[in-house]
């Protein structure tokens, strides 16, 4: 039996838990990793089996924290791309409530597969997709022009509050910003936005109402900022926005605007599946 056939025959994939009791789980670590820490891989499965070492010598784990409180809601679903929360039954009798930062990953040999390590437990697949999203995108979400950025900062508190208040009825972000490039101070950059709000938020006349409140103060606050005009900010819902309606808009990842976080937040829509 070759070693492609005896990694398949142990099982190893993708979203498998592993305990950091022994050395060699953690010695490539660049971070501190605690006892009651997990690690989760979060390479490819065909990567994990390749029957070549040379070819893959290493494979990646995400380390997992226990969290003692439920978690929060700003930080749920992948929204902020420097931290995630969630909820998933790892192992029995550990806490459900987890948390994990992005830059807390590191490579293990993969040889080790072999010699006698076991997994502990899996994750589900749904979380384990979250998860997998949340690492993707913070390197593939949207970078904007340093001088939008710049003209921002002058309203980020209040902008940032609105978006907090936001934050338990919207799903997803989506702006429409012209021109995409940095410009001079005497330039101004055009603004739409789209709120997309979850169907079952967007159809309750009282959530729909709060977010049209909140929209309206949210323009506001915008349009002080120097040098960017809002020509619009619309509302849609998770059951209608079309592929079609988002092009030119691109996803803002509004983490930036550090905005304070609910102990609810709506998740948000995957437009990649």
């Amino acid at each position: 039996m070759d070693d492609r056939e005896r990694l398949i025959g142990l099982g190893w994939e993708q979203g498998l838990i592993l305990k950091p009791v022994d050395g060699p789980l953690i010695e490539n670590a660049l971070y501190p990793v605690e006892d009651d820490d997990l690690l989760l891989i979060v390479s490819q499965t065909c990567d994990l089996v390749q029957g070549s070492f040379e070819n893959e010598p290493w494979f990646e784990v995400l380390c997992l924290h226990s969290l003692q409180r439920d978690p929060n809601g700003g930080y749920l679903g992948g929204k902020n791309s420097r931290r995630i929360e969630f909820n998933a039954a790892i192992l029995k009798g550990r806490p459900a409530n987890w948390c994990a930062l992005p830059h807390e990953r590191h490579l293990i040999d993969r040889r080790l597969l072999l010699e006698g390590v076991e997994p502990a437990g899996v994750i589900d697949g749904e979380t384990l997709k979250m998860i997998l999203n949340w690492l993707s995108r913070r390197y593939t979400r949207t970078a904007f022009p340093e001088a939008f950025i710049q003209r921002m900062d002058a309203r980020k508190r209040p902008i940032g509050k609105k978006f907090a208040r936001l934050n338990p009825l919207v799903a997803n972000v989506f702006i429409r910003l012209e021109p995409f490039e940095e410009i001079e101070t005497e330039h101004t950059y055009t603004v739409e936005l789209m709120l997309v709000m979850n169907a079952d938020d967007f159809d309750d006349p009282d959530k729909y109402k709060l977010c049209e409140a909140i929209q309206n103060e949210l323009e506001k606050q915008l349009d002080q900022c120097d040098g960017i005009e809002v020509e619009e900010i619309l509302i849609g819902s998770t059951a209608d926005v079309t592929i079609e309606d988002l092009k030119g808009y691109r996803e803002w990842d509004y983490s930036y605007l550090s905005f304070r976080d609910p102990d609810k937040a709506a998740a948000p829509l995957d437009i990649n599946t």
